[in-house]
């Protein structure tokens, strides 16, 4: 049913509004060269609005197997134990498809006014157990949005010409499937939250995204892009550290071309100011809070509320591209984590990117990263 829907969207998009390359020249032009030059420029700065194919940092990293565990995994860094093996996958996902293709029950159950008031529209805090909106609107339309675009640049340069935005859709609508059943963890009551995003929510970030105007609005003075984490498996075998998905958005400060102000959202909630000290290189200083645990506090309905903790985040990135990080909070156990990307230190191809993650209790973990972003990681006591 998602696939379905998040196709005939895409599908409907690459129609009417298609990438640049396969786009048909202007009826006027400039003559001879200009002409040709003026549709080249044309079309690879529309192409490359989100994504680049930049060989450092975190943009090196970027691609749909990595983006899908970072975002598919992102929940798992709220619990105690990052097991990947042996969870209830079969009864998330039961309970997840039958939410969905069961939303007038789900709804009555929930309740049609609370659900409006926690989840669709910003009319609940946090304080009165609501809020949902909040993550709807940031995470999901905004964030998940652009990293739907972000895909359908990077397969449309990665040889999907044809329709590189129905790949991205359905890329996109599988990693927030997995998200839904990671955070459901084998509960079979109603998921209204469920419901909300992926019905909702999540297809509407595809049908937001596909505007031109809205693409143009992110991708100039403004900035957005992804700054996930370098997913590692740990030992042996069973676990996934520092996954996580993050989005940066920046923007202008008048009568100054040094200083934007900056915020992320997801892995840490961030605020705060990015100043330029080389031509593309940015030095971000930040402050917040992290969502260290999304616990249920109605088990009649599933309704959850949200743990915040104190952050701090330090930020070192080149044209948008993360090279250095350093969160002091990202989830349930996790202290000071520091994110070194390919290319921050040594520009060569072939150098991995590392992390290293303080363990709140005590303990270290560490790990080594390839450039498509998947790893290894080990801990010491």
């Amino acid at each position: 049913m998602l696939v379905a829907a998040s196709s005939m969207l895409t599908l409907g998009a690459c129609r009417s509004a298609p990438p640049a390359s396969l786009a048909p020249s202007p009826v006027v032009q400039p003559a001879g060269d200009a002409a040709t030059g003026a549709v080249k420029r044309d079309s690879i700065e529309r192409a490359t609005r989100f994504y680049a194919n930049r060989p450092y940092g975190s943009e090196a990293q970027f691609n749909p197997v990595s983006i899908v565990l970072n975002e598919g995994f992102d929940q798992l860094r709220t619990s105690p134990g990052r097991n990947i093996i042996g969870r209830p996958y079969g009864t998330a996902a039961e309970t997840i498809l039958r939410t969905i293709t069961h939303p007038e029950r789900v709804l009555r159950h929930y309740g049609y006014r609370a659900w409006l008031r926690n989840e669709v529209f910003p009319l609940s805090l946090k304080g009165s157990g609501g809020g949902q909106w909040y993550p709807n609107y940031q995470l999901h339309l905004w964030g998940s949005g652009m990293t739907y675009i972000r895909l359908a640049e990077w397969y449309e340069q990665h040889g999907v010409e044809s329709h590189p935005r129905l790949a991205a859709g359905m890329t996109a609508m599988a990693f927030h499937y997995l998200n839904e059943m990671i955070e459901n963890n084998g509960l079979k009551i109603d998921n209204e939250d469920a419901l909300t995003d992926l019905l909702l929510f999540d297809v509407g970030s595809i049908v937001l995204w596909n505007q031109e105007w809205m693409q143009r609005l992110f991708s100039g003075r403004v900035e957005m892009t992804d700054w996930p984490g370098q997913l590692s498996i740990g030992e042996p075998g069973t676990t996934m550290e520092n996954q996580y998905s993050m989005v940066m958005a920046r923007f202008p400060v008048p009568l100054t071309s040094r200083w934007k102000v900056m915020t992320t959202a997801g892995n840490a909630f961030l605020v705060g100011l990015s100043r330029r000290v080389a031509d593309s290189a940015w030095v971000s200083v930040s402050g917040g809070f992290d969502p260290a645990d999304n616990p249920i506090i109605d088990p009649a309905t599933g309704r959850k509320t949200a743990t915040l903790l104190p952050n701090v985040g330090l930020f070192y990135d080149r044209n948008s591209s993360l090279l250095i990080s350093f969160i002091s909070k990202g989830g349930s156990n996790i202290g000071s984590t520091l994110n070194v990307y390919p290319g921050a230190l040594i520009p060569a191809k072939w150098m991995p990117g590392f992390w290293v993650q303080g363990i709140r209790g005590g303990g270290v973990r560490f790990g080594l990263v390839s450039r498509f972003g998947l790893g290894l990681s080990g801990h010491t006591r």
